[in-house]
């Protein structure tokens, strides 16, 4: 196996739900994807702590975290409708290698990571069973299901971790495929849907926050393509002051195309971050400097069930960090 071995109980931040290297971000509990992300009161986040052979020996856990459309509180998300790309900077291509690794040596602004996938259907080791069986009690056939990435697998290295990998058919082309759940009585915090994430700082399967400000990080764009019809994707940039409630820093695409998202929640800002909810409380501050991943998140609804087919993935490519002057 190459990619990340996940080692069983190392968890990748507090994450709400479940997530591995993958290719596309949750949101519910803010960072890592929903699955033990934060326990975010209203979504889940998931996450997968694994270590990467390919590229650049290094190790990487990919959390990520997630929360669905709304919060256990039932507060309701918030959209900005998207944002067109075009931000100030230069952009630095961040592409990784054929497991979705990306080495230290890989890029120039000190990213180090792992893409992953996760949902309520998987655990904290990258498989089933997630939050939404264990946590929520449902059947697995009610909860969230993913077809691709591959979910990980038990490692051979007789240290009883697991094994995962997130392959491209287009090299630096992360997609998803599967089927955010139908909400079952209001549980949103262990039925937050599915995604694709990539952690910023993790080394040695351990996941930390990324100085973006350090880095002179002042964004990210890139492009999306497959959002389903009448769906959305939580593009979220979790911290860890926002670990605990899962409302992490957001920016919700409503269409395909071209986007560039802002480290900076400005209202003058052309592409700003707004919180993942409508706020019931106060919202931590963004922190450029603590950011600890970025992740795609199909949330989940009330109303009805979300499939991405296998024959028309979710996908996210020409993922660049834009760096100023």
């Amino acid at each position: 196996m190459n990619n990340r071995i996940l080692k069983a109980g190392v968890s990748t931040m507090a994450l709400g739900f479940l997530a591995l290297p993958a290719c596309l971000g949750g949101s519910s509990n803010s960072d890592d994807g929903g699955a033990q992300n934060s326990n975010d009161s209203g979504s889940s986040s998931g996450a997968l702590s694994g270590s990467s052979s390919g590229s650049s020996s290094g190790s990487s856990t990919g959390s990520s975290s997630g929360s669905s459309t709304g919060s256990s509180s039932g507060s309701t998300p918030t959209s900005d409708g998207g944002s067109s790309s075009g931000g100030p900077g230069t952009g630095v291509a961040l592409v990784p290698d054929p497991n979705g690794y990306l080495g230290p040596s890989s890029n120039s602004v000190g990213i180090q990571g792992a893409w992953y996938g996760y949902g309520d259907a998987w655990g904290t080791n990258g498989a089933p069973p997630g939050d939404c069986v264990v946590k929520g009690m449902h059947p697995a056939s009610a909860c969230s299901s993913i077809t691709f990435p591959p979910a990980a697998m038990a490692s051979d290295a007789g240290d009883g971790g697991y094994a995962s990998t997130f392959p491209q058919s287009t090299s630096g082309m992360m997609c998803l495929s599967g089927t955010a759940a139908k909400v079952v009585a209001s549980d949103y915090s262990n039925m937050f849907g599915i995604g694709i994430g990539l952690d910023f700082n993790n080394q040695g399967g351990v996941k930390m926050p990324y100085n973006a400000t350090a880095n002179k990080v002042v964004g990210f764009s890139f492009k999306i393509a497959g959002i389903p019809t009448g769906a959305s994707v939580r593009v979220e940039l979790p911290i860890p002051a926002t670990d605990a409630s899962g409302d992490a820093w957001a920016m919700t695409v409503n269409s395909d195309g071209a986007y560039t998202l802002d480290l900076t929640t400005a209202a003058s800002d052309p592409h700003p971050l707004k919180p993942s909810f409508t706020s019931t409380g106060t919202q931590p501050a963004f922190d450029a400097t603590k950011v600890e991943s970025i992740q795609f998140h199909v949330p989940t609804n009330t109303s009805a069930a979300i499939t991405i087919p296998d024959s028309n993935r979710l996908c996210v490519s020409d993922f660049q960090a834009i760096v100023s002057p």
